[in-house]
């Protein structure tokens, strides 16, 4: 790999694990930053809810501002926002933080719908691998976020904690600013009126690939974020488990999805197409479900699987982006739609299945509906997989 192609392949990984890591350290220290804060439940929810909001409401925006000010600048001045918005959201009470909350998801949807577009022009027939690499350095960045922030924070606070993540964006911005003139040559094309490349390609929103790939996105993400909120209870109700154990159950479910997201690039590496992966992935979601239905107690397992179907699934809706593209513009608009919708979509899982277990008083409906999300799951992956090239 040429010398630019590593430096730009180190600023995309160093990005990568800063798009989840400021979400995934909120949870270990939320019962301190309630009780130095008074945020209520509902208030304190938001901490996690608002950037995946973010993800959705603010991904045509992102995209946008690509076309606008090139990839390499946008994704450098999301890093430099995201750096400060960390620090800046510790200094005060509830108003501050959840602002601050709100810019940190703004600057992580920039990256997640950006650099799809960046690896497709930047690495060609490796996009694919360099794809996987990626989306395994985002869940490394999402369980390190996990599992040191609770650690940092006996020494250092909550606030000394939760801002310390920003360095890590720091780091990225640096590496970034010398590798953002190569990125902003791979900026999407500017688009005619109507969302049309230059060109007359059809906008992606007419696309039956492009939906199929959108709606690979929103049922994963559907399963994911649904198992990210409920696991722990899910157990305690199901299979007895106290608190520690629910929280391991959670660990093992978040570590295991590097490992998943590296499942992609090697499978892409030996298969002729994607519909074989396709199934798999939705093979490895259906599998924890129906287990948690049929055998809660052997939850080991199912969090093992759950966390190798998390990471696959997540590097299988990126990489179907990018396969799918016939160039970095239409990437990035598919990027675009496809977060707009799958997260908008996905982010509602986790409401519907805790409105079942209540309205039901228990969690056989909600996992029977999540069983049928991951049919949906192998459904859309097959069309999505399709050899179709959009634009």
């Amino acid at each position: 790999m040429p010398g630019g192609n590593r430096l730009l392949l180190a600023a995309v990984l160093l990005t990568a694990v800063n798009l989840r890591a400021a979400i995934a350290a909120v949870g270990p220290v939320l019962d301190d930053v309630r009780a130095d804060t008074g945020l209520s439940a509902a208030a304190a929810g938001l901490l996690t809810t608002l950037p995946v909001l973010c993800f959705a409401v603010l991904a045509p925006v992102s995209a946008a501002a690509g076309r606008r000010l090139g990839a390499g600048r946008a994704v450098l001045a999301s890093l430099l926002l995201l750096a400060a918005a960390q620090a800046l959201r510790v200094l005060d009470g509830p108003p501050v933080l959840l602002a601050g909350t709100l810019a940190v998801g703004a600057a992580m949807t920039v990256g997640n719908v950006l650099l799809p577009a960046v690896v497709k022009a930047g690495f060609g027939r490796r996009a694919g691998t360099v794809t996987g690499l990626y989306t395994a350095a985002l869940v490394a960045g999402a369980a390190a976020g996990a599992a040191f922030t609770a650690p940092l924070a006996a020494v250092l606070g909550w606030r000394g904690a939760l801002a310390a993540e920003g360095v890590l964006a720091l780091v990225a911005a640096v590496v970034w600013a010398r590798a953002a003139r190569g990125a902003d040559a791979t900026a999407p094309a500017r688009t005619a009126p109507g969302g049309a490349a230059p060109g007359g390609s059809a906008p992606v929103w007419r696309s039956p690939v492009a939906w199929a790939v959108t709606a690979v996105q929103a049922l994963h993400s559907t399963l994911y974020f649904s198992l990210t909120a409920w696991l722990p209870t899910l157990l305690a109700d199901r299979a007895g488990t106290d608190a520690a154990t629910g929280s391991l159950a959670a660990s093992v479910y978040q570590v295991l999805g590097i490992a998943g997201s590296l499942l992609v690039p090697a499978v892409l590496a030996r298969a002729r197409g994607q519909s074989g992966l396709a199934l798999g992935v939705a093979a490895l979601w259906v599998v924890p479900v129906a287990g948690l239905l049929a055998a809660p107690g052997a939850w080991p397992a199912w969090a093992a699987v759950g966390g190798l179907a998390q990471g696959a699934g997540i590097a299988l809706a990126v990489t179907l982006v990018v396969l799918r593209s016939a160039d970095a513009g239409v990437a990035a608009r598919l990027s675009g739609m496809s977060q707009l919708v799958g997260y908008a979509v996905g982010g509602l899982g986790p409401v519907v299945v805790g409105a079942l277990s209540e309205a039901t008083g228990g969690w056989t409906v909600p996992l029977v509906l999540l069983l049928a999300v991951g049919a949906g799951l192998a459904a859309a992956g097959v069309a999505a997989a399709r050899p179709v090239r959009i634009g």
